[in-house]
């Protein structure tokens, strides 16, 4: 699984090299080592993949600075007149998107979440923040990892001093190394090392060198010590990680189905604008028949006025639709990563024919797992849990609070044979020492306060949980019958359509017979257009949220190209459940 790379690439990330230059650097913490895991972190993440964060969506040959005014699409499909020799492309599987100066190419809906998933902006942007989230934590663990946390300084100072007795030259410097070990007990190593030179820079005999080692260990005995509540916020660092790279890869799942219920939208609009043309045809056949039964002085010159009017209301309607078709595939590209400048299209009417013959998919479980599922694989009630348990761990951390803070102290020191011999330590002559320090305030306002505080946040983390858990079940059941309602609907507007087109056929005869009016036969042409217009919006409606249903849980893989895969089972969250209980039911 590619999303928790980053987890492999950051928690496993150890010291760098002083010298490495920033490129160096960022190279380093990407290639680092998905074996440095511990078991433990390995069973909860899984095997990993590289995870980059390189985001380079044009092809070799794409003109970065391509316009962005290049002649739109036409629906029609019409090749604009400007030569493609202007513009580069962009490249999905064998085809050729060209921004710009040419016919638009068609693409299909598994293509254009293929394009999405490389160029998209938002999909990127969500990369970047999960790494940026793992540096922060792999900032805080190098303390806790063997070796510890480095951490070095060079300070250096020449002066030239007058005097009464002429001027004098000096030099001073020194160098200081430390590491620092954190311990899940809540005690604290550090080594640490100096170098001090100074020198008057008349000679090397003239120069003073000393340097001194020393090693220092603190362990608090009561307050803030053992039982893990000094590496608790780490701890919560590492697991909100985890967490987020399963988010992370709940996010693809519904950014796929998001670029497909655009990609249908586009196609929706594409087919109103076609429904429309051939309305107006129909229209236009209308007023030539109302034109001849005026001649014959079989109707009213007002029922030729009113075929005439409503050919005009029908071409306003094409206009708008143009003009809004245009506008939803402009966004649409925006949302793939594309420019504007791209030459796309949907695959009309292939893609909505083939929707068509597929018919409304059933939906593969009822309501009640549905729920029971959404409560167990939503990241955000994992999330939800956890903060529970965060509130109920801070209880723990006010109540320690209240004990006296005593800390075992111990060090040693030793020193560099002076003047000049820096390498040889005196261990012999060295500095011990170990005792204990206690402090405890008499006043412990402070801490009754934060103690209620941290129960009354508690208590509300509790209702909060609640609250959630009944508001994704709600949301659950609403999405249910809204699926049945589109369902519904999509049934209801198909029998509209056959009466709809038998209604059209029979009022346009009868109107030849002079057994109906002109009026019966435009509303008829109306009511016609309308159902055809439900009819795909039902079955796009339907096919659009039941995707997403399946999204949110977790019943839906797309690989990584974008392509979207049902599945029989739900993604399940059981390696995080066994490495944090408390998220699950059982553990509550």
């Amino acid at each position: 699984m590619r999303i928790v790379l980053l987890c492999s690439v950051i928690l496993s990330c150890g010291l760098l090299h002083l010298s490495c230059t920033p490129q160096q650097y960022a190279r380093r913490a990407d290639k680092a080592a998905y074996g440095t895991l511990t078991s433990a972190q390995r069973a909860a993440l899984g095997e990993s993949s590289p995870f980059d964060i390189a985001y380079d969506p044009l092809s070799e040959d794409a003109a970065p600075d391509a316009a962005i005014d290049a002649p739109p699409p036409q629906p029609d499909g019409v090749a604009a007149s400007q030569p493609a020799s202007r513009y580069g492309s962009i490249c999905v599987g064998d085809k050729r998107i060209p921004l710009g100066g040419e016919t638009a190419v068609m693409i299909s809906v598994r293509e254009a979440t293929e394009i999405a998933f490389r160029n998209s902006r938002t999909f990127q942007e969500q990369k970047e923040s999960l790494y940026i989230q793992a540096l922060a934590v792999a900032n805080g663990r190098r303390f806790w990892s063997w070796g510890g946390g480095f951490g070095g300084q060079v300070n250096g100072d020449i002066r030239r001093t007058a005097g009464p007795d002429g001027t004098t030259d000096s030099a001073s410097g020194n160098v200081g190394v430390e590491i620092l070990q954190k311990l899940k007990s809540g005690g604290q190593l550090v080594l640490g090392g100096g170098l001090d030179i100074a020198s008057d820079l008349t000679g090397w005999g003239s120069g003073i060198v000393g340097s001194m080692l020393r090693a220092n260990f603190s362990q608090p005995l009561l307050r803030g010590g053992w039982n893990g509540l000094a590496y608790e916020p780490q701890y919560r660092m590492e697991r909100d990680l985890i967490f987020s790279a399963y988010t992370y890869q709940r996010f693809g799942q519904t950014f796929a189905t998001d670029v497909i219920r655009q990609y249908y939208a586009v196609l929706e609009q594409r087919d109103r604008l076609e429904n429309e043309r051939v309305n107006i045809e129909r229209l236009k056949e209308t007023l030539a028949l109302t034109e001849i039964l005026v001649k014959g002085e079989q109707v009213s010159p007002i029922e030729e006025d009113l075929a005439r009017q409503n050919v005009l209301d029908a071409e306003v309607r094409l206009r708008n639709n143009e003009s809004a078709y245009l506008d939803a595939l402009d966004q649409f590209k925006l949302s793939l990563g594309l420019p504007l400048a791209a030459r796309i299209d949907v695959e009309y009417p292939a893609a909505l024919e083939a929707l068509q013959e597929q018919g409304p998919l059933a939906v593969p479980l009822d309501v009640t797992r549905a729920t029971s599922l959404a409560l167990r694989t939503r990241p955000d009630v994992l999330r939800q849990r956890a903060c529970a348990r965060d509130a109920d761990r801070d209880v723990e951390i006010a109540a320690n609070g209240f004990l006296p803070q005593l800390d075992l102290l111990a060090g040693i020191s030793a020193t560099g044979t002076p003047p000049r011999q820096p390498a040889n330590i005196r261990w012999g002559d060295n500095t011990r020492y170990v005792g204990l320090a206690l402090h405890y305030e008499l006043d412990q306002t402070d801490n009754r306060d934060a103690y209620r505080r941290a129960q009354i946040a508690a208590d509300r983390s509790r209702r909060d949980l609640t609250a959630f858990t009944d508001s994704v079940a709600l949301e659950v059941r609403q999405r249910y019958r809204s699926l049945d309602q589109s369902r519904q609907n999509y049934d209801i507007q198909q029998r509209s359509v056959q009466i709809a087109q038998r209604r059209s056929k029979l009022a346009t005869l009868q109107l030849k017979e002079g057994l109906a009016s002109t009026r019966d036969v435009l509303e008829a042409e109306e009511s016609l257009r309308n159902a055809q217009n439900g009819k795909t919006s039902a079955l796009i409606s339907y096919t659009t949220t039941r995707l997403e249903f399946l999204a949110t849980l977790g019943l839906i893989d797309v690989d990584e190209k974008g392509v979207v895969h049902e599945r029989e089972q739900s993604i399940s969250f059981d390696r995080i459940e066994a490495r944090y209980p408390y998220v699950s039911d059982e553990g509550r």
